[in-house]
């Protein structure tokens, strides 16, 4: 009897949201916000910028329920002091709390139109949609709760639990934040983190379902729920079960230690980005002798930043993957880093008078026997399973990775390629500059198959220096080689000029890498911002421009990457293609001029094949015969040309990923270089290159979600109120 009194209950309070405006508004506000904050705020459809991770959605909920919740708690007021209700106080708040849980999760749910369409532009990670998913229902009923328990505490006005609650929900959602403005100590700061209702969906947002987390919401929801039905008994005026809130405090706390201790952290993303792989427990099974890890990691960096407890989490639960692995924590002290050459990082911190700049350190030392390697900083743990792996092989092969970076175009590897060589010391590699001069022959000659050889162009060699790089790759040295049969003069004007006497082609040739005399041009392409018009009427056009070929992930670019005037290569032999183009590329063929081979103003040039008078077809831009690797652009990690195609606020390194994965898997590291794109994770927009097409997906993506959906809703509240105005008339 009382599980049907219950639920009808239940049934009233839901029938009373449903026939009620404030719903409605609540659903179209929840929708309208969060879509506009993914969609418009986080930039989504700008090129270079969008991206897939649905993270900011999620994370938008939170926002909108500062007022969306006290809203909807405020209409099912009269149920919560209905004293006439054949229900007990437990029942009743547990059914009202249920019933505007149900109206907070409805546009929830209905927000799942988002990420289907995000999945026309680019990937959607469904385990980290799931994740977010639950965390987002878990707060829900976590913020229910609560503003419910706000309410019962005022039963004589209503205006005053509205307000509070909205001013209480915003506290506890973003309290963790504090430290950011003002100073406290690390209990505090600590018992903040704990409180907060935002802090504790962090995880949830990135696809990791911890069950510290789930049981916080649930704890804190019947820790809520027990509150309202004390509040009130005291209101009627009954004994107040003190024993009982007594034992159930108890066993919330008890409940929430031995949670803290014993866990479980599953990794719902589809790369598993923040767990071990099976990589990283076959390295850790060679291990003769024990690893020691120790994390450095500054106070103010863990009270700011949580994403640095994944990072110590992931340190944990790394070193429980072999018994000769052992992890400490430490507080960062300055003095003692400085000894081992780590240098702090500046981070702004207010305060109550003032703004300062403090140093912060968030550094791991590996050590193993009577060596040591060091991660200088780490925030985060998108690159750290990489990090440790290839340190830990080093550390337990002896092998360093040594490569011989030669500019064989005449230019400076300093100035024009200047990324190139600390990007490979960043990633683990021990780089050298090869200078083009009269000694090249004799190094390159001393060059074992335990060295690698980049060589950036080769138009500027001599026969005696290609003949030299023709010998070391037959002797199994490892190379990639990025050149082809025309050169463009980058800082002036992008005309392609022919390379005359190119002695390295021939020998490339002969091991299986043929070029075409023409351009690759494509429909997946780079598009140009660039100044149209003269004088009042000048003013910036987006061009798309086919002769940078923005390459679609693969699997050798899991997140695609730029070409800039490619040649096509033909690979026979045993050679086997490594990129390419889409089906709708097509070919510029070289001309009879030799001052102007080909068109190249971006204006002027044909935008498809059918403009062009060419034929569509899908063509190699990269290939590899396992040793060496062609790409046939020697500009695709000139610093320049990085600068190009890389946005504001971030530098596009989908190229320099390229090299680095190439030269590990040349070398026989496929499974280190597949950690490297494990880390990488592909969030652009790819799926839709063609501008028009584009344009069509996002109207259609802005109407149903800000359109469509919403207009669902208000459509369902007028023929709601219609049918509710027809019932009163015919009563009457």
């Amino acid at each position: 009897m009382a599980r049907s009194s219950s639920f009808s209950l239940y049934k009233s309070a839901s029938f009373a949201l449903a026939i009620d405006a404030l719903f409605y508004a609540a659903s179209v506000l929840t929708l309208v916000f969060c879509s506009f904050r993914f969609f418009f705020a986080q930039k989504f459809f700008v090129d270079g910028i969008g991206s897939t991770d649905l993270r900011p959605l999620f994370q938008s909920v939170p926002y909108v329920s500062i007022v969306t919740v006290p809203l909807l708690v405020f209409r099912l007021r009269s149920f919560v002091f209905d004293d006439s209700l054949p229900v007990s106080p437990t029942a009743r708040f547990c059914s009202v709390s249920l019933s505007a849980f149900s109206a907070f999760a409805l546009p929830v749910l209905a927000l799942s139109a988002v990420p289907a369409f995000v999945y026309n532009f680019g990937d959607v990670d469904g385990g980290q949609v799931f994740a977010g998913v639950v965390g987002v229902l878990l707060y829900g009923l976590c913020a229910v709760s609560f503003v419910a328990l706000l309410f019962s505490a005022f039963p004589e006005s209503s205006a005053v639990p509205l307000l509070l609650s909205m001013l209480s929900l915003a506290v506890v959602d973003f309290v963790h934040l504090v430290p950011l403005y003002l100073k406290v100590g690390p209990v505090l700061t600590f018992l903040l983190q704990k409180i907060s209702f935002a802090w504790h969906f962090d995880s949830f947002g990135k696809g990791i379902v911890d069950s510290r987390d789930i049981a916080f919401y649930i704890l804190a929801s019947l820790l809520f729920v027990l509150l309202s039905v004390l509040s009130e008994y005291k209101r009627t005026g009954r004994k107040v079960p003190r024993l009982t809130f007594f034992l159930f405090v108890v066993v919330a706390v008890f409940s929430s230690l031995s949670f803290d201790r014993i866990y479980f952290r599953a990794d719902l993303t589809k790369a598993r980005q923040f767990s071990a792989s099976d990589t990283s427990r076959s390295l850790l099974e060679n291990l003769d002798s024990t690893l020691r890890i120790t994390y450095y990691r500054s106070r103010e960096l863990k009270d700011l930043y949580p994403q640095s407890s994944d990072v110590a989490e992931y340190l944990q639960d790394f070193a429980r993957l072999s018994s000769n692995v052992t992890f400490e924590l430490e507080s960062a002290d300055a003095e003692k880093l400085s000894r081992l050459k780590i240098q702090g990082r500046q981070i702004q911190v207010n305060s109550k008078t003032k703004m300062e700049f403090v140093s912060v350190y968030s550094a791991v030392v590996l050590q193993y026997l009577d060596k040591q390697t060091i991660i200088p900083f780490i925030l985060s743990t998108e690159t750290l399973e990489y990090d440790l792996a290839q340190r830990i092989q080093q550390l337990v092969t002896e092998n360093p990775r040594r490569v011989l970076v030669l500019a064989g175009n005449g230019r400076s590897v300093q100035e024009s390629y200047g990324d190139v060589v600390p990007f490979l010391a960043s990633r683990g590699f021990m780089p050298e500059i090869l200078e083009l001069d009269d000694s090249l022959v004799s190094k390159i000659d001393f060059l074992s198959a335990d060295d690698e050889l980049v060589v950036l162009g080769t138009s500027a060699l001599s026969y005696e220096q290609s003949s030299a790089l023709d010998s070391a790759f037959k002797r199994g040295v490892p190379a990639l080689v990025a050149t082809s049969p025309y050169s463009v003069p980058i800082e002036n004007e992008w005309k392609v000029s022919k390379n005359k006497g190119d002695t390295m082609l021939p020998f490339l040739n002969s091991l299986g890498f043929a070029f075409g005399r023409s351009l690759v041009e494509d429909i997946s392409c780079f598009p140009l911002s660039m100044m149209s018009g003269e004088g009042e009427t000048a003013e910036y056009v987006s061009i798309n421009y086919p002769l940078w070929v923005s390459l679609l992930p693969q699997d050798a670019a899991k997140q695609g990457m730029t070409l800039f005037w490619p040649s096509p290569i033909f690979p026979y032999n045993d050679v086997r293609p490594l990129l390419e183009t889409t089906d709708y590329a097509w070919l510029q063929k070289e001309s009879d001029s030799d001052e102007l081979p080909f068109l190249t103003d971006a204006f002027n040039i044909p935008k498809t094949a059918a403009a062009s008078d060419a034929e569509n077809g899908k063509y190699v831009l990269a290939a590899t015969n396992g040793k060496v690797t062609v790409v046939s652009d020697q500009y695709f990690v000139h610093s320049m040309m990085t600068g190009f195609i890389s946005g504001q606020n971030s530098v596009d390194l989908r190229n320099f990923d390229f090299l680095c994965s190439q030269l590990l898997r040349l070398r026989g590291d496929s499974k280190i270089a597949e950690l490297m794109e494990k880390s990488r994770t592909v969030k652009s927009l790819y799926k839709i290159s063609d501008s028009s097409e584009f344009v069509s997906e996002m109207t259609r993506c802005v109407a149903v979600n800000f359109v469509l959906i919403p207009l669902i809703f208000v459509s369902a509240f007028v023929f709601v109120f219609i049918k509710r105005n027809r019932k009163v008339k015919n009563e009457k």
